[in-house]
């Protein structure tokens, strides 16, 4: 009879335990599927407000619980229709948050979230990245953020947004997004425009 050191078993639960875990580490079936990923909800002392069909609706505050752990995952993130349009909001605001002045990663990502009619009125991407370092100054590295109630009618929504940034200045935005009739962007939300508040 043969015997099972207690090692070799916390070996075999480690390895079980991982054994689904091959997408989040980079591993798995990638042929023909894009990787997405969904930030968490922020911890809030607010309570969660959520539409009758469970989409992600915003009213979060960050300010106490920003984190160097939202950088990578929300610059990565490029437009798909799976996300309702206040996660869409929510990924552009924390990219601008968490900009790096030196590669302005956080407004590429916002760039890439811009709907083409967006990009059409604001010109080439240098004309973008000019736009928000003098006009929107306040969303980089904003220290703080609060999201008002997302009203939305039929394939426009829009929510206000107002940030904090270093000195305790509040700045506040309405940022509108909408749902895109054409190709490539069908059925995505990409934002139309923000504007001061």
């Amino acid at each position: 009879m043969t015997t099972v050191r207690p090692l070799a078993l916390v070996a075999l639960a480690v390895l079980v335990s991982l054994a689904g875990c091959g997408a989040f580490f980079g591993g798995g079936d990638s042929a023909g599927s894009e990787a997405t990923i969904t930030p968490a909800a922020v911890p809030t002392d607010e309570p969660e407000a959520t539409g009758t069909t469970g989409e992600y609706w915003g009213n979060v505050s960050v300010d106490a619980n920003r984190s160097v752990v939202t950088q990578p995952r929300v610059l990565g993130l490029r437009p798909n229709c799976e996300r309702p349009p206040g996660l869409v909001i929510h990924i552009q605001v924390l990219a601008l948050q968490n900009n790096d002045p030196a590669t302005n990663e956080g407004i590429n990502t916002t760039w890439q979230f811009a709907s083409p009619s967006n990009r059409d009125l604001t010109g080439p991407y240098s004309n973008f990245v000019r736009t928000i370092e003098s006009g929107f100054e306040p969303l980089l590295n904003a220290t703080g953020v609060r999201y008002g109630p997302l009203d939305r009618d039929g394939d426009t929504a829009s929510q206000p947004v107002t940030v904090v940034d270093g000195n305790g200045t509040t700045t506040s935005y309405q940022w509108t997004v909408e749902k895109q009739s054409d190709a490539p962007y069908e059925g995505c939300w990409m934002t139309a425009g923000v504007a001061p508040a």
